[in-house]
């Protein structure tokens, strides 16, 4: 597999994001274009509210292409320095994603960059994903050439999960570290928990150290004892 440029790299874990792991719920013709992209334009913009499992998109898109044996780059643009010369020479890679690509938006400099890079993907016939938190129409540009270059590209909204899509994230999320968790434990986790995704998963984080450390399997005493539901 191509490496991804550090310190931009999809990490690889027992958590690693991938299709595999990928819990579709509502996202399933979203997921097939992604996979297939043969009639796509040569960019895609994915939107959706926070919890919507965007980011872990962005990375399983990586990793699929990566096994295809394409040479790809994910830069979380939260994360990353407000630099321009970051994104240098990534138009050499057959894919690149852009995450949180809202955090680099109205300022023209930095645009002036992501328009650069747009342009040298396109010419080698290469891809772009950039992830945001909105539809690009709600964007506020400096660049207008970039507004209007990725207002042509696919546009795909990332349905949020259903509860019940969440509890299965956890399922697997807690499979994938050795823990059992009874469909009784997580009907009570849901009832009284925050229901974010992210926060569900970083709860999991919290049960697991217990469970390890105490020895014990993942029920719904130890969900009120570590979490205070």
């Amino acid at each position: 597999m191509s490496q991804l440029p550090l310190p931009f790299a999809v990490k690889a874990s027992q958590d690693s994001r991938t299709f595999a792991n990928y819990v579709v719920g509502a996202n399933g013709a979203l997921v097939e274009r992604l996979l297939e992209w043969r009639d796509e334009p040569s960019a895609f913009w994915l939107w959706g509210v926070t919890d919507a499992g965007k980011s872990h998109l962005a990375h399983a898109v990586c990793y699929w292409h990566m096994g295809q044996g394409a040479r790809v780059a994910y830069v979380p643009l939260a994360a990353a320095p407000q630099d321009p010369e970051i994104l240098n020479d990534l138009a050499k890679r057959h894919l690149v994603v852009l995450d949180d690509i809202q955090r680099w938006l109205g300022r023209f400099g930095l645009e002036c960059a992501l328009m650069d890079l747009y342009e040298g993907l396109v010419a080698d016939g290469h891809r772009l994903v950039v992830v945001a938190d909105r539809p690009v129409a709600q964007c506020d540009f400096a660049l207008s050439d970039l507004a209007s270059r990725l207002q042509a590209a696919s546009l795909c909204e990332v349905a949020e999960l259903d509860d019940q899509a969440k509890g299965l994230a956890v399922v697997n999320r807690a499979k994938e570290r050795g823990l059992e968790v009874a469909p009784e434990v997580v009907d009570f986790w849901l009832s009284r928990s925050e229901r974010g995704l992210s926060r569900l998963l970083e709860d999991l984080d919290r049960v697991d150290r217990a469970a390890w450390s105490e020895q014990r399997r993942l029920t719904i005493p130890l969900l009120k004892q570590v979490l205070d539901l």
